[in-house]
């Protein structure tokens, strides 16, 4: 126990802080904004994957919608990239027009694309909707990953 020089009594302390005591705050505190800046990032990540997952779901949905309403009597797809996904007038991304175009954040991409077949593009038929392939297309990044699947009914949701 320090005693302060103008002080006869034992519980007389001197006021500062010492060395030790000075460094055990810095290192609590240096946890506790390694655990946040973590958690932020965690957080963002995930919220950046649901987004554009939500997103692709939506393009295609636009795809299936257009050529269900037969907008200029024709059939739309959606041909889908590494990192965009693009609807198209007609009935191949080759031959059509580029309608909209949706570009994924830049730490998402689409690891892997399952189709039925076996390519990267879906048309829908300009009546029914009905798609020209099912499967599934794999968005992920850093630490998470969505499945968007594409049903034969023409139902499209992530997971």
């Amino acid at each position: 126990m320090k005693l302060n020089k103008n002080c006869d009594k034992p519980d007389c302390h001197s006021g500062g802080f010492t060395l030790l005591e000075i460094i055990i705050v810095i290192a609590i505190m240096v946890v506790i904004s390694t655990i946040s800046v973590r958690s932020y990032f965690n957080i963002r990540e995930k919220q950046a994957i649901q987004k554009d997952a939500d997103s692709v779901v939506a393009t295609i949905e636009k795809a299936k919608s257009l050529s269900s309403n037969r907008k200029n009597d024709s059939s739309y797809g959606v041909k889908i990239a590494s990192s965009t996904v693009t609807v198209f007038s007609g009935s191949t991304y080759a031959n059509g027009n580029v309608i909209l175009k949706y570009d994924l954040e830049e730490s998402v991409k689409i690891s892997t694309t399952s189709l039925s077949s076996h390519g990267t593009e879906i048309s829908f038929d300009k009546i029914t909707g009905t798609p020209s392939a099912t499967g599934t297309i794999t968005l992920s990044n850093a630490s998470y990953s969505k499945i968007v699947t594409i049903y034969g009914t023409g139902i499209i949701e992530a997971k």
